[in-house]
C-alpha cells in the first residue's frame, strides 16, 4: 500500500522497481505513466500552453460538473484519475485496478497499465509515497486538453514488501515537468497519455 499517496518511500524512492533502469522509466513506473500520444490530435508541444482533477456519477454530481468551466472539468478529471491509479495500485488486484480507472482512463490505455503494475506487484514490491502537484497550465483544444504540471515526486518510491527496503533507482524527482493529454468522450474527459518532458520546470 502506498504510505502517503502515489507512491512509494524508503530513501525517496517512490515510483517503481529500481534495478537497472534509466530515470525516466523509474519515474514512470512510480507515477503510472500512459505513454503513447497517439490519442491526441497535436502533441503537448505542438499547442501552447497558456500561463497559469468523477467518480461514480450521483445527479448531484452531474449537476455540479455541468457548472463547472471547461477547465475546472479536466482538473477534476485528472484528480479523479490520481485518485483511481493510487487505489488502483494498493489493490494489488488486476480485476480491482481495471474497474477503478475506467471512469478515468481511455479503455485502450488500461490493459498496458495495469499490466505495468501487475509486474510490479508479482515482484513483490509496492508504490510508497506521496506526490505534491502543481499544475502551471491548461490548453484545451477542442475536444482535447493538455495539463501541464511541474510536481514534485521525491518522496515517492518503490518498496520491496518482504524486507520494507527502498527499490533501488526507484524514487522520484523534485521537479518532474509532466503533460497530460485528456480527451472528451461522451461528456467526460479522459486521460489518454502522459509524457515527461525533459527540460526543467519551475513548480
Amino acid at each position: 500500500m502506498r504510505s502517503t499517496r502515489p507512491q512509494q518511500d524508503a530513501k525517496k524512492t517512490r515510483g517503481v522497481r529500481r534495478s537497472s533502469r534509466s530515470g525516466a522509466a523509474v519515474f514512470a513506473s512510480l507515477i503510472g505513466l500512459v505513454i503513447a500520444p497517439t490519442g491526441c490530435v497535436a502533441s503537448p508541444s505542438q499547442v501552447p500552453l497558456p500561463a497559469k482533477v468523477m467518480a461514480t456519477p450521483t445527479p448531484a454530481r452531474i449537476d455540479a460538473v455541468a457548472s463547472m468551466t471547461q477547465r475546472q472539468q479536466v482538473l477534476v478529471a485528472l484528480a479523479g484519475y490520481t485518485t483511481a491509479l493510487g487505489q488502483a495500485e494498493d489493490s494489488r488486484s488486476s480485476s480491482a485496478a481495471r474497474q477503478l480507472l475506467r471512469p478515468y482512463l481511455a479503455a485502450g490505455r488500461i490493459e498496458g497499465l495495469v499490466k505495468a503494475m501487475s509486474a510490479i506487484w508479482a515482484r513483490g514490491e509496492m508504490f510508497n509515497g506521496q506526490a505534491i502537484r502543481h499544475v502551471s497550465s491548461v490548453a484545451i483544444v477542442g475536444r482535447h486538453a493538455f495539463v501541464h504540471d511541474c510536481d514534485n515526486t521525491s518522496d515517492m518510491d518503490l518498496v520491496d514488501i518482504a524486507t520494507g527496503a527502498a527499490v533501488p533507482g526507484s524514487w522520484g524527482m523534485a521537479r518532474a515537468n509532466l503533460v497530460t493529454c485528456l480527451g472528451l468522450a461522451s461528456g467526460h474527459w479522459l486521460v489518454q497519455f502522459q509524457l515527461l518532458e525533459g527540460a526543467p520546470c519551475v513548480p
